[in-house]
């Protein structure tokens, strides 16, 4: 397996020494879908492509809002409550120290929107439009431990290895922790491991979509849709990293290490625009079929990132160092293809979901040369997957209660990863129909995999195990 070092841990260096903030990871957070839309679909794990009967259509599968016979206003609440176990660990995954919890909650209004059937002689038009919660960026992470092998401080001035002509942003040359040798060249950095590594990080954020979508029936029982989508976001990361010289290993001047601080902030504005396109045949209260084609989103990113670090020394002295600037770049996402149906059964209903995205065609764009060489790096880094959904929706005894069920698994887009690293969604939810136009819909999903990240170089990484867990309100009401 193999990470590329990313904005949650580390920084990567150009060969000045300069912070890059954007790592194929940034790509990757703009490009992974959420939870979804509704709290019906949630509930049945998303297995929903195949269903798509009310307002989240616009989201699932527009050809389904071709089902809609009266107008509908629908809106809803969601919230997320994510937590990350971290432990800092050597690259064979060997911990360095014990596990450490971080939590994040985050409130949004996950959907409002309204659906509008045009009248026509035959079949079915069907217009929409609403705002959705396409994904949130709300997590936390902190790890603590003794790291025998290596220092950050390496990822800099690497010792012994010739250093570049510009020094100016190299954060090691800087704050007196590495030198560079006037007759070879070479950097002298000497502060190469046993150090104490701590770190806490905060993200937030998230994507919004706007949309306007349309469904109209092609031929009996046969329809089409589109959603076109204008989806703006923001990012943004805070993380505190601290090495110690616990054990006065480096006491001999000028490298009387003690302790060095690293703090990082990346701000980020994300707008861009996709489509998806839908088809549905139905055999009323019987089955259904739907097909979705997502398009490529084409986001166009403005961040600004500063980067602060103090050094301490034994005698007292400190050093400071500051770096910060801005920079606007491009991303495309990979297509995204669909598939799913559902049978019902007297008051039973039954639906599955498949989604293929080819995760090698994510790309950077109207970037510096240095970004637009990570296009072929993730080429090499991600792979192809797929996503399968099942879900189950049973209406007590015909009363208009209903609950429901559902499982997802989605793929890890890293090659090489284990089975574990995928992620795995249990879910629950329930409806009630208030007076005949109300619909009230209540779920809730538990999501968990594993990952790792570096935290500069392969020889210090933190092990994760992630959970969320969602909860999710809508209420539909339909005149």
């Amino acid at each position: 397996m193999k990470r590329i070092c990313a904005p949650l841990l580390c920084l990567f260096l150009l060969g000045s020494g300069q912070a890059l903030a954007q790592f194929p990871e940034d790509a990757l957070r703009l490009s992974m879908p959420g939870f979804g839309v509704g709290a019906r679909a949630l509930g049945m794990g998303g297995a929903y492509t195949g269903v798509a009967s009310d307002y989240s259509a616009i989201y699932w599968n527009p050809a389904g809002l071709a089902q809609l016979t009266r107008a509908e206003f629908s809106a809803g609440l969601s919230y997320l409550n994510t937590n990350d176990d971290g432990t800092l660990s050597g690259s064979g995954g060997t911990p360095f120290g014990s596990t450490t919890g971080a939590e994040n909650n985050v409130t949004n209004l996950n959907s409002f929107g309204i659906v509008h059937p045009v009248p026509v002689r035959r079949g079915s038009l069907v217009l929409a439009f609403g705002f959705q919660r396409q994904a949130s960026f709300a997590s936390g992470l902190q790890f603590s431990g003794y790291n025998p092998n290596s220092s950050i401080i390496q990822s800099y001035a690497p010792n012994g290895e010739t250093a570049p002509s510009e020094l100016g942003d190299n954060l090691a040359y800087q704050l007196y922790l590495a030198d560079v040798d006037t007759l070879t060249g070479r950097f002298i950095s000497p502060i190469v491991n046993r150090v104490t590594q701590t770190g806490d990080v905060t993200e937030s954020g998230g994507l919004n979509n706007w949309s306007i979508a349309g469904a109209v029936d092609i031929a009996p029982n046969t329809s089409v849709g589109l959603t076109v989508t204008y989806v703006s976001g923001t990012y943004r990361y805070d993380r505190t990293y601290t090495e110690e010289d616990r054990n006065g290993i480096y006491s001999v001047f000028p490298y009387d290490f003690a302790q060095l601080d690293i703090e990082d902030f990346i701000e980020g504005d994300i707008s861009g625009v996709n489509a998806k396109f839908g088809l549905m045949y139905r055999m009323p209260d019987r089955f259904r079929f739907g097909l979705s084609v997502k398009t490529p989103t084409a986001f166009t990113v403005k961040e600004t990132y500063r980067t602060s670090a103090t050094a301490h020394f034994d005698n007292g002295d400190r050093k400071d160092y500051t770096s910060d600037g801005s920079v606007e770049y491009d991303v495309r996402t990979p297509w995204v293809l669909g598939v799913g149906g559902s049978a019902i059964i007297k008051d039973l209903m039954l639906s599955a979901d498949a989604e293929f995205t080819d995760w090698t065609t994510i790309e950077f764009a109207n970037a510096n040369s240095d970004l637009l060489l990570m296009n072929k790096e993730m080429k090499s880094l991600f792979r192809s997957t797929w996503e399968f959904r099942i879900g189950g929706e049973y209406d007590v005894a015909g009363s208009g209660f209903r609950l429901r069920a559902g499982y997802g698994m989605r793929m890890s887009p890293y090659k090489g990863d284990p089975s574990d690293f995928d992620r795995t969604t249990i879910s629950g939810g329930a409806g009630m129909l208030l007076g005949g136009s109300v619909m009230l819909d209540l779920a809730y999903a538990n999501t968990s995999w594993k990952n790792y990240r570096s935290n500069y170089d392969a020889s210090s990484r933190v092990n994760e195990d992630l959970s969320w867990n969602t909860f999710l309100a809508t209420l539909s009401y339909r005149f």
